[in-house]
């Protein structure tokens, strides 16, 4: 990662060259305006305070819904909804749009790959013109934090293809059983990584049996490298075919569960590379990503490329 630039430092590097800029902008993919000339970007961020309204608009400018969802699908949605403090969980709207989008495309069903509580939804400014939508969802109740396993939820693999700490694990079928996974999280703090967002939005895949092997699995209580490996290798299992990461307001101190200090950046990111969605997360909050271990650990995998710059990544406005 040492030859890697972060998307703060080549903006900061850009600003300084002063009308060479104006060439490199048509020679670097990273920039606006490189988006609209060579194709749909591979991420879009969302810049306002209009979560349902923006996170449309952000799936759009990737293509729209049906460049991950077709006609007939079933599709997992992964929500780290199961918290209480503001700025602990994805805001409503942002999943409500996406349910919006995902049924109008006419997905045969959607179904919930961890428990999303009946009063998640109702926390949403947009709740009562899709509550219909809502209540066509396959709730996935016995995955709650602290989830058992029981044969008709969860199932048991001996391994996952590629891990390398992370070896038997009890993960919830709903994650086997889609056509389609979309992640939806939220970029807050969390205690022992320093950052979660999409990568470890993963864990709420598997039972409480994985979370304590994740945390006492190493020699070392919580060794931050053998964490970040686990995290790493759930995510071998199964990628999501489209990520949001809420980045609107959000914990920056006592995660991730809170209260704790607050910060509204009120951004949306939409996209599909694991690795580049959290190093713009972990940017929100003021972290660069080779400070994230599971980030490390995820790009060494293979799980997606930590050099923004190398991406197209259009930003929209209100």
């Amino acid at each position: 990662m040492t030859n890697q630039i972060s998307r703060r430092k080549f903006i900061q590097k850009s600003s300084l060259i002063g009308a060479g800029a104006f060439f490199s902008s048509l020679i670097v993919p990273r920039s606006i305006e490189a988006a609209g000339l060579f194709g749909r970007p591979d991420i879009c961020i969302y810049h306002g305070k209009n979560h349902y309204t923006g996170t449309l608009r952000a799936i759009e400018k990737l293509g729209g819904i049906k460049k991950f969802i077709d006609s007939g699908d079933k599709v997992g949605l992964l929500v780290n909804s199961d918290f209480e403090i503001l700025g602990a969980y994805p805001h409503a709207d942002i999943v409500l749009a996406v349910l919006k989008e995902c049924y109008e495309q006419e997905a045969s069903q959607i179904a919930c790959i961890q428990n999303i509580k009946p009063e998640y939804w109702k926390r949403g400014d947009h709740y009562q013109e899709n509550k219909d939508y809502v209540s066509r969802i396959i709730n996935n109740p016995d995955n709650t934090f602290p989830s058992k396993y029981n044969p008709k939820t969860f199932t048991r693999l001996d391994k996952i293809d590629g891990a390398k700490c992370l070896k038997k694990v009890e993960i919830t079928k709903a994650i086997l059983e889609c056509d389609k996974f979309i992640s939806i999280s939220i970029a807050k703090h969390h205690a022992l990584t320093l950052y979660t967002g999409a990568l470890k939005n993963m864990m709420g895949v598997g039972t409480r049996e994985n979370n304590v092997y994740y945390h006492l699995g190493s020699e070392k209580r919580n060794d931050p490298d053998f964490l970040g490996q686990c995290i790493a290798d759930i995510n071998m299992l199964r990628q999501p075919d489209l990520i949001l990461i809420d980045g609107t307001e959000f914990i920056t101190t006592n995660g991730p569960v809170g209260p704790g200090e607050t910060k509204i950046a009120d951004k949306i990111f939409a996209g599909t590379d694991l690795v580049a969605m959290d190093c713009l997360g972990a940017e929100t909050l003021g972290y660069q990503p080779e400070e994230i271990v599971m980030i490390k650990k995820a790009e060494a995998c293979g799980l997606g490329t930590s050099d923004l710059s190398s991406l197209k990544i259009k930003e929209i406005h209100d």
